[in-house]
């Protein structure tokens, strides 16, 4: 059986931000659910979002199509007794870079429209001495399928 879009999403997220060598490198995660220790940042988790379906149309064969709206979450994690704004700032830059860059992704084969920037905010975790400092971005993933068929895109002109 094929993975969900959901999943096949969160891969390319996470295979495209690995290889755009952030400084987060190879420290990239999907939805980890063990704090992540001070000493693995900075580093980027991608967390699966809430989805929205729309019915669009229907196939010859009566099933419909389906427009999806998913949202996911990366956070750019930082720990550090000095400058963490500015060093979050700039993981988020990188992050934005390589998903809305110029270049073609494994995102954009899976979502036709390309991965969209919503929002953004900060999130401090800690203010000890070393403070754990997070800017959550929030991306829109749009892409079609056909109903009951939550493994294939339905790919259609930009």
């Amino acid at each position: 059986m094929s993975k969900h879009m959901q999943d096949q999403i969160l891969e390319a997220l996470r295979s495209t931000l690995v290889q755009a060598a952030t400084s987060a490198g190879d420290q990239v995660r999907i939805e980890g659910v063990d704090l992540l220790a001070a000493a693995k940042t900075p580093a980027l988790e991608i967390e699966a979002g809430e989805e929205a379906v729309e019915l669009v149309g229907s196939g010859r064969d009566g099933r419909r199509t389906q427009r999806r709206d998913y949202r996911v979450e990366v956070r750019c994690v930082v720990a550090s007794n000095g400058d963490y704004r500015g060093q979050a700032a700039e993981l988020l830059a990188q992050v934005e870079e390589a998903l809305n860059g110029p270049a073609l992704t494994q995102v954009d084969v899976l979502v036709p429209e390309r991965i969209r920037l919503l929002a953004s905010r900060p999130e401090i975790d800690g203010r000890g001495t070393q403070v754990v400092y997070q800017l959550r971005s929030i991306w829109l993933c749009r892409y079609l399928t056909t109903e009951g068929a939550p493994s294939a895109s339905v790919f259609t002109s930009h």
